[in-house]
């Protein structure tokens, strides 16, 4: 009964998020102080970094062939193929999230001082994107890649927040160190199994 309970309270929860972001149209998910600084991509993230994404996510081409009433099995299968395309790369998002909380826990193994407060803020920012691509993904899953445009858009928003934010303490590296975390890095990638760019 109690797993219940909780099972439909973070439903809830995902499905508030989903919203709210689904109702920001402008694009934005929230300023950090360390907004401002220049965005270091991590190697090893693969979803975030996909140009452009209208490719991924536009729709005007299914729009073009539902039009036509004798393509009506090709958009259907436009449409299936999308929506394969799409779970996938919300899937690569996750996989990315992960990666960012092993870099977070390299860093901070490799002598990198943060503070309760920073590490606590990357945590629930961490498990609130995981389950916004949970509720992405099963709305995709149930209404189809082309009914939650803004909101994929968010996804892919989030965790790049994610990432710059989670950046912010490499600003306090030195830059003789710089180099040596970048090779303990893609060191740690290959160890993982992981591609290093």
């Amino acid at each position: 009964m109690v797993g219940i309970i909780v099972t439909f309270l973070v439903s809830a929860l995902g499905l508030c998020l989903l919203f709210v972001f689904f109702l920001r149209q402008d694009g934005t998910v929230g300023k950090h102080p360390n907004d401002n600084q220049a965005h270091v991509p991590i190697a090893g993230l693969s979803a975030v970094f996909f140009p452009p994404f209208d490719i991924i996510v536009g729709n005007d081409d299914y729009r073009s062939l539902r039009s036509r009433p004798e393509l009506k099995s090709v958009s259907e299968m436009f449409r299936r193929d999308r929506r394969r395309i799409v779970l996938t790369w919300l899937d690569e998002l996750r996989k990315d999230v992960h990666i960012l909380w092993e870099f977070r826990r390299f860093l901070v193994g490799n002598g990198l001082l943060v503070t309760f407060r920073e590490e606590a803020g990357i945590v629930f920012a961490g498990l609130l994107a995981l389950l916004y691509l949970k509720v992405v993904r099963a709305a995709v899953f149930f209404f189809g890649p082309f009914a939650l445009h803004g909101t994929l858009g968010n996804a892919r928003l989030l965790v790049e927040w994610l990432s710059t934010w989670g950046l912010a303490p490499l600003a306090r590296v030195p830059a003789a160190r710089m180099a040596e975390i970048e090779q303990r890095w893609t060191q740690q990638l290959l160890a993982m199994g992981m591609r290093t760019g």
